[in-house]
């Protein structure tokens, strides 16, 4: 085959690159794949492609001419293609650095190369150029130097390329200061030319004001002034803070995925976004009507609060003063009204009038009092009034007046839109005067990869949780609604973490906290106290609910004679999926809501008046549900009499009736040693249930086998429990979370893993865990934090069972080496239940010695210590 040929070979499979690569990262960025990430991915597939056809370029120069070629050039990425933020379908910016003279093999590779990314349906914007010329127009063209800012090598001489850096550098450096006016003087006119105000009914997304050009200008100016253009390393070098790095953040991911969504809409580059744009991206979005207000009224106010932080941000650090935005100074007379003598309400915000401003200026009561007008109202506060309650909450008196508690207290008492408007008085600096503890918790990092959020972005977030929970038709959404004090649980919720951060307990230092924090607000000392047992409990019931065996009445009394009143169990209750919640998406799921609620349940029946009586009456029926579903033949044969009562009450009570029938069907079929199997999908809580029986099944290391079964067909195990019937039928029954399905699991695949499940059993083989790309336990990341890996061994809480708690950092194969181990040390599983706790998975089990007696004396707990630590310091994995 000739040369030109193999040539035309490379580019078509590069083009098939591009285009395929391309149509992955649509399906992602529709699937709900970070902006970021998505901009990364399309940057990553143009530096394999630009790499490729590098490479064959070069193989097409004269013999010998290769290698001298290769190192005299540097293939550099500019712009936003070098912040690797690259649009899709947008021109891809490159600058070819060559070093010695111009000559013919340096222009002829240019242009095949040109012409090849061209062909494999690239934009390629390049430019030829050595060091002294980037440099040189660099110095007297402020766009050549703002896109060599972002200069990223893709391929070839890294001597050369360095090279250019540093005298890039150098010459920045020398000229900081007028470079500076010069980035503020261009982005002013490009201002100018797209629109002066950041509420232009159709906006360009990167050159109006507030959009992707004013996040640019950050980066050049941070660049002019530090040598750095990263707001990452930025925040660690001290140079932003905390709060302006993550509004930026948010901010950027919104509209580069507008951006994105854009591009891929109407695949042709267009930044404009027209009417018909806004209304189709509003509807791709997700947005929904309410409140009188459109789709793409809901998204066009989320599009315009992003970039008025973004434009706030820019313009405060060029110093300079924005004019009002024309739009609104225009229309305000003709279309605001009056809300008092210091406010006024437009169609689009909220504003003070001078009377307002004047007492925004020294007055904490008329701040709140804002923020709580523009919740009421759900308009945002206009920019000119947001800046100047801004720089004035730094001065407001830390006392707090009567007034201004009634306000604070009111707003929480409020569902509507609580959550927006606490945070929009932190964002203003104004909560901290309220509560003083969030100076502290601004933007504290919480060093793990469980929590997503700061500790006040966290805590905030609870509160909206809260009220979302009110729109649910299910047990937490109705004991949220029939809350009669929620301002008090929402109070709760606000500053139950802001004991993080400092040494100690964070849940005792947060009951201090939150002392301090009612007798500021005059609470009554009943109330005080009340607030504060809440934020000492916080964490009590999802440990318990997740750690624990909540359908052992003995640990259920034990429980609830830790709350005082039905109130207080309701709030913790609430207070407990809302912190969940607002933990990150998707911590929360319908199996945790699930089984927050039953031990909700169980715990008030023994709080209750009239505990027993309704909660027997449910098992009862629950039973006599089963039994009826039995055939009159199996109701009168001894064995399925015998059996169906020694069924584990949370196997009849937690499990559908029908399955429970077919379960005894199955068991009785048994033959001796034999085992069966069978799974099902339950949609409403996302998991999947699996019940197993095994004939004369204790000792021989089924739990451990039958889990490794379905940890190996990414079955990710949330609990199991098993119970030996008549003393020969070993019952297991696992619930998990389909880690390998995007949706209901289908039949086919769960009968599959039941039927290898009961092969598992007597089986000298381990199991085979699959490594599937992206979705291993992301082990040393999450060892940064350095949390200590721990087994616990506690002998108190069950009166039959010795628990055994394990800490440690999650691998493949984890949960089967535990089991395992435990069944080597002839130990009994009875119950098991594996969760989260920060960067770690904590394993639960509840064990007795094989005779069913309890795990006793210093030599035998210490063996069992032993064993398993050595499983949690265990590195590998069968794979």
């Amino acid at each position: 085959m000739s040369s030109s040929l193999r040539l035309r070979s490379n580019v078509l499979a590069a083009r098939e690159q591009v285009q395929s690569g391309l149509a992955e990262v649509k399906r992602l960025h529709q699937s709900g794949m970070a902006s970021v990430q998505v901009c990364a991915r399309i940057s990553s597939i143009i530096d394999q492609v630009v790499v490729k056809l590098f490479d064959s370029t070069l193989k097409k120069a004269p013999d010998g001419q290769d290698d001298k070629l290769r190192g005299r050039l540097a293939l550099v990425a500019i712009g936003g293609y070098g912040r690797r933020q690259q649009a899709p379908y947008s021109d891809v910016d490159l600058m070819i650095l060559y070093s010695g003279t111009l000559d013919e093999s340096v222009r002829n590779f240019t242009a095949q190369l040109t012409q090849d990314l061209f062909d494999a349906g690239l934009k390629p914007g390049h430019s030829l150029r050595n060091v002294g010329d980037a440099v040189r127009l660099a110095r007297g063209d402020t766009v050549i130097c703002t896109s060599l800012i972002e200069s990223r090598l893709i391929i070839g001489s890294t001597r050369l390329f360095e090279e250019f850096r540093q005298a890039f550098r150098q010459m920045v450096e020398r000229r900081g200061t007028a470079f500076c006016r010069e980035f503020i003087a261009a982005r002013k006119e490009e201002r100018h030319k797209f629109g002066e105000t950041v509420f232009l009914l159709e906006p360009n997304i990167k050159r109006t004001p507030g959009g992707l050009r004013d996040i640019h200008l950050l980066r050049w100016l941070w660049y002019a002034k530090s040598g750095e253009s990263d707001p990452n390393r930025l925040l660690h070098k001290g140079v932003i803070s905390n709060f302006d790095h993550r509004r930026l953040m948010s901010s950027q991911s919104f509209l580069l995925h507008v951006r994105n969504e854009m591009h891929f809409g109407g695949e042709n580059g267009s930044d404009v976004l027209n009417r018909a744009e806004q209304k189709r991206i509003a509807e791709a979005l997700q947005f929904r009507a309410r409140s009188g207000m459109l789709p793409v009224e809901q998204f066009m106010r989320e599009y315009f609060r992003h970039t008025s932080h973004v434009s706030f941000l820019a313009t405060r650090m060029s110093d300079l003063v924005c004019p009002p935005p024309v739009v609104s100074r225009m229309l305000q007379p003709v279309l605001s009204q009056s809300l008092s003598a210091e406010f006024r309400l437009s169609p689009w915000e909220i504003s003070a009038t001078q009377l307002g401003t004047t007492k925004l200026s020294k007055n904490l009561e008329d701040a709140v009092r804002l923020v709580d007008l523009a919740r009421l109202y759900d308009k945002r506060i206009s920019q000119e009034t947001w800046y100047h309650v801004y720089r004035s909450a730094p001065s407001y008196w830390m006392e707090l007046s009567e007034a201004s508690i009634t306000r604070f207290l009111d707003m929480l008492a409020t569902p509507l839109l609580l959550g927006d408007a606490l945070r929009r008085m932190h964002e203003l600096g104004v909560l901290e005067k309220v509560i003083p503890d969030y100076t502290h918790a601004r933007c504290l990092l919480q060093f793990n990869r469980y929590h997503k959020f700061t500790v006040d972005e966290h805590c905030i977030r609870s509160v909206g949780e809260a009220t979302r929970l009110g729109e649910r038709d299910d047990l937490v959404g109705d004991t949220y609604r029939k809350l009669n004090r929620k301002w008090l649980l929402h109070l709760a919720l606000l500053i139950h973490d802001l004991g993080k951060g400092r040494e100690g307990d964070h849940s005792v230092l947060g009951a201090d906290i939150a002392r301090r924090v009612g007798e500021r607000l005059d609470l009554e000392p009943a109330d005080i106290e009340l607030l504060a047992n809440l934020i000492l409990k916080h964490l009590w019931m999802p440990h318990a609910a997740l750690r624990h065996d909540t359908t052992d009445p003995a640990y259920i009394r034990q429980f609830a004679e830790k709350f005082s009143t039905v109130e207080e169990l309701q709030m913790l209750y609430v207070l407990s999926c809302a912190d969940m919640a607002a933990v990150g998406p998707g911590v929360l799921n319908d199996w945790k809501v699930g089984i927050l609620g039953d031990l909700f349940k169980r715990s008030k029946v023994l709080l209750s008046p009239v505990p027993e009586n309704e909660q027997l009456s449910r098992r009862v029926a629950a039973k006599q549900k089963v039994w009826d579903l039995l055939t009159s033949d199996e109701r009168q044969d001894l064995w399925f009499e015998q059996y169906f009562r020694a069924l584990p009450e949370s196997f009849v009570t937690k499990v559908n009736a029908q399955h429970v029938v077919e379960t005894l069907r199955n068991l009785h079929n048994l033959k001796d040693g034999q085992g069966t199997a069978a799974g099902q999908y339950f949609e409403k809580s996302k998991t999947v249930e699996f019940s197993a029986g095994v004939s004369q099944g204790v000792g021989r290391g089924i739990f451990s086998a039958m889990a490794g079964v379905l940890s190996s067909r990414g079955m990710s195990i949330l609990a199991a429990e098993t119970a030996v019937l008549n003393g020969d039928i070993l019952l297991l029954r696992y619930c998990a979370v389909d880690t390998e399905s995007n949706g209901p699991t289908e039949q086919k695949r769960l009968d599959e893993i039941s039927r290898a499940m009961v092969t598992s059993i007597d089986s000298d083989e381990p199991p085979k865990f699959r490594r599937i790309w992206g979705k291993e336990p992301d082990t040393e990341t999450a060892k940064l934090s350095n949390m200590p890996m721990e087994v616990r061994l506690n002998s108190d809480i069950s009166a039959d069972n010795l628990i055994i708690e394990v800490f440690a950092f999650d691998r493949i194969g984890l949960l089967y080496d535990l089991a395992h181990t435990i069944h080597q040390l002839h130990l009994n599983i009875r119950f098991a239940k594996i969760s989260t706790h920060l960067d770690q998975v904590v394993d639960v089990f509840y064990v007795t010695e094989r005779d069913g007696s309890k795990p006793g004396g210093h030599e035998r707990l210490h063996g069992i210590y032993e064993r398993m630590m050595e499983v949690v310091a265990k590195e590998g994995a069968n794979v």
